[in-house]
């Protein structure tokens, strides 16, 4: 199941009872920019982080699962964290997809780019 950022974004914003003209003019940009990256299922992360901060929410948050959907398993939270990372364009890491790379090289990876960026992508207690 793909993550969705833009949802979780919305969400945020939502919780927060603020309008998409309201978030927009805190991220001085215009409200159909902020509907845009609603229904976005990606965003960059230097777009991420002026959401984040707009919304006073960690990274972490955007990149969740949804609580009511079911558990991912630990390959699939690795999936979803490496894919962060891969989408991260400043990382270096490039737009590989990794499909090659085993699920410990890339839990690897993340935790790397978890201490580089000082973000929090898979829980601490991911074995």
């Amino acid at each position: 199941m793909p993550m969705q950022v833009g949802k979780r974004i919305r969400e945020a914003r939502e919780e927060q009872g603020i309008t998409q003209a309201e978030l927009a003019r805190r991220l001085g940009m215009r409200q159909g920019a902020v509907s845009y990256i609603e229904r976005q299922e990606w965003v960059q992360k230097s777009v991420l982080e002026r959401y984040a901060a707009a919304l006073g929410k960690p990274l972490s948050f955007f990149v969740q699962e949804d609580p009511q959907e079911q558990p991912d398993s630990r390959e699939r939270q690795i999936e979803r964290a490496f894919e962060v990372v891969r989408r991260d364009s400043n990382f270096g890491f490039g737009a590989r997809s990794g499909a090659e790379l085993e699920v410990e090289t890339k839990k690897d990876i993340v935790r790397l780019y978890e201490e580089a960026r000082r973000v929090k992508l898979l829980p601490e207690d991911l074995a």
